[in-house]
């Protein structure tokens, strides 16, 4: 039986601000084998780390992350309320990759988002080349138009599904689409097993 990976959601983000360095670099500390991250478009094309659409949850600011330039976004302070971590900047996927180097995967789950006007795909496509880490991650989604079209540009690059339920075309799907691991919510997951 192949192991489990551990894997940090959001990073160390039960003890440190999500989606930030410092939870990236906290998780690596506690030695995880992948983080997994959000990304978003902010205005001027950064690729930017962070849940939500928006900056009110996790920061001290307000506003749309796609409405807002990298240099207007790193303007506040996205410590979660956690006043003990003092300032903690918005970071870039480059950022992440360069911390997480060859010490950890990275799963990069991309938002489905129909209001966006420029696609996020290629961008991300063309860092993970520049920055030789294409082998070190896995793009998921909800969205099965977003996870083809990074297959369209770099078939190589794995994908994962990310799925709140099960459709009766769901296996079908997931070769259609030459999706590479099934990221399940737990509603959907049926207790079994493992001894």
């Amino acid at each position: 039986m192949q192991e489990f990976l551990r894997i940090a959601h959001r990073g160390y983000s039960a003890r440190y601000p999500e989606n930030t360095l410092l939870a990236f670099a906290k998780a690596i500390e506690a030695g995880v084998d992948m983080i997994e991250l959000d990304l978003h478009f902010s205005c001027d094309g950064e690729l930017v780390v962070i849940h939500d659409d928006r900056i009110d949850r996790t920061s001290d600011g307000r506003g749309r992350v796609a409405e807002l330039t990298l240099t207007d976004l790193r303007k506040y302070n996205y410590n979660s309320g956690m006043t003990n971590c003092g300032f903690v900047a918005i970071p870039t996927l480059a950022e992440v990759i360069e911390l997480a180097d060859n010490r950890v995967l990275l799963n990069i789950e991309i938002k489905k988002d129909p209001k966006k006007k420029v696609r996020i795909e290629k961008n991300l496509v063309d860092l993970l080349k520049g920055k030789d880490f294409i082998d070190r991650v896995i793009v998921s989604s909800y969205d099965c138009k977003i996870l083809t079209e990074i297959k369209e540009i770099a078939k190589e690059i794995r994908t994962g599904l990310i799925y709140d339920a099960s459709s009766k075309r769901f296996c079908e799907e997931v070769r259609e689409f030459d999706i590479s691991s099934v990221h399940p919510e737990t509603a959907v997951v049926d207790a079994i097993d493992l001894r």
